[in-house]
């Protein structure tokens, strides 16, 4: 495999595109998709979709990846992904854990 091109994926993206490979994977790219197995969390189409409306709503795409990752439950847990640097609006708190709810529950 090389690299085609570089920008943050989620863990089910990362997913998808080994199974597309599985066969010409070496031992390390291996470890990695055993990992995307175990902790996906939503389907690629759905993380896909999910990042698109993090974005949309006003989040960076590489916080927007992590919130995917993780599926953060809470306000508290959102807040662990934007660190001390940035200050985000309880509306827009709001509406990153009703995007993620959408999701969870599909």
């Amino acid at each position: 495999m090389s690299i085609e091109e570089k920008k943050p994926i989620t863990v089910a993206e990362a997913r998808k595109i080994l199974e597309e490979n599985l066969e010409d994977l070496d031992p390390l790219q291996r470890r990695v998709h055993d990992y995307t197995v175990r902790f996906t969390k939503l389907d690629s189409y759905q993380g896909e979709a999910m990042v698109g409306e993090l974005i949309e709503a006003g989040v960076e795409r590489v916080l927007a990846v992590q919130i995917v990752n993780s599926l953060p439950e809470s306000i508290g847990e959102v807040r662990t992904f934007l660190g001390r640097r940035r200050i985000i609006s309880e509306n827009l708190m709001n509406t990153i854990l009703g995007i993620i709810e959408k999701y969870r529950s599909a």
